[in-house]
């Protein structure tokens, strides 16, 4: 991975009634590609350009019937819950309904870059989550220079 294709930054965007939201306009593909947007976890959303979607494919398909529980349960999840969504012409992604159920999503939300992938949060809860978050950065920003 290069830092070009790498998620990064914040945007905050409202939903309108029928679960549409702004995509910001430096992760636009010129290529008119779908995004994946699944669950995620501290419930949020994930979402995923072609190019990373592909590789987390990839990566799982080699074990077609996962034996471990943890492993089923997280194949479960991440894929189960995943819907592809399309830029419209303005350049909005619409959220299905049972991911805006699961994010507890509501008027706006918040894009949070996350290097592989976008997060989609909740702004009130992103805000409680970035707040506690931040604590924990600090604590250990000392061992991150150390490396």
């Amino acid at each position: 991975m290069n830092k070009e294709n790498c998620f990064i930054g914040e945007y905050r965007y409202s939903v309108d009634d029928k679960g549409r939201t702004m995509f910001p306009a430096h992760y636009r593909c010129d290529t008119g590609s779908p995004y994946v947007l699944t669950k995620g976890m501290d419930r949020c959303l994930y979402l995923f350009d072609d190019r990373v979607w592909t590789s987390i494919i990839e990566r799982f398909y080699g074990d077609l019937i996962p034996v471990s529980s943890d492993n089923r349960a997280f194949v479960r999840i991440l894929f189960s819950g995943a819907a592809t969504v399309e830029l419209d012409k303005i350049g909005r992604i619409s959220i299905p309904q049972h991911l805006r159920e699961y994010a507890s999503l509501d008027k706006e939300v918040v894009f949070a870059g996350a290097l592989t992938h976008l997060e989609i949060w909740d702004v009130h809860i992103w805000d409680t989550y970035r707040s506690k978050a931040e604590k924990v950065f600090e604590q250990n920003i000392g061992a991150l220079q150390a490396r």
